[in-house]
């Protein structure tokens, strides 16, 4: 593949139909994702996310009317939960990427540079906790170490 060849779009439908979907493009250019990796394996992340999200969130989640009901008890609006769950998805997909392409090499400096690799998918994935805490309303947990 060209670097600078068009990537093709592909729609990743989410296996909850009230639930938002995410294409490749969004991860392309929202999340500054490599798009040399190709379609299928940007989509295969997408998929993996989806289900490491939907295991996160409680099951009443599951159906539209359990959804609704939800967010009215918590006060939470649908387009703020849409958000948030689109946030969580696409964050996991690009921590799931940042793991598969960590690089390492013999040299000091490449193990470094692998390490800096690591927390960046760490601080993927402090988003994605803190978008489930938002869409369940629960809190955030900050724990300050001493």
């Amino acid at each position: 593949m060209l670097i600078n060849q068009q990537v093709q779009s592909k729609n990743v439908i989410n296996p909850y139909a009230h639930l938002p979907s995410i294409s490749t493009d969004d991860m392309v250019e929202l999340m500054r994702i490599d798009k040399t990796i190709g379609v299928e394996r940007i989509a295969g992340y997408i998929v993996t996310a989806y289900d490491t999200v939907n295991g996160e969130l409680p099951a009443t989640l599951f159906s539209l009317l359990t959804l609704e009901r939800h967010l009215s008890t918590k006060r939470i609006d649908r387009d703020t939960f849409n958000r948030a769950y689109k946030r969580a998805v696409m964050h996991e997909a690009a921590a799931l990427a940042a793991d598969s392409y960590v690089d390492y090499d013999t040299t000091s400096q490449g193990a470094i540079s692998g390490d800096a690799q690591l927390t960046k998918s760490d601080r993927l994935r402090r988003v994605v906790s803190h978008s489930i805490a938002d869409m369940t309303g629960r809190r955030r947990n900050r724990v300050k170490l001493l």
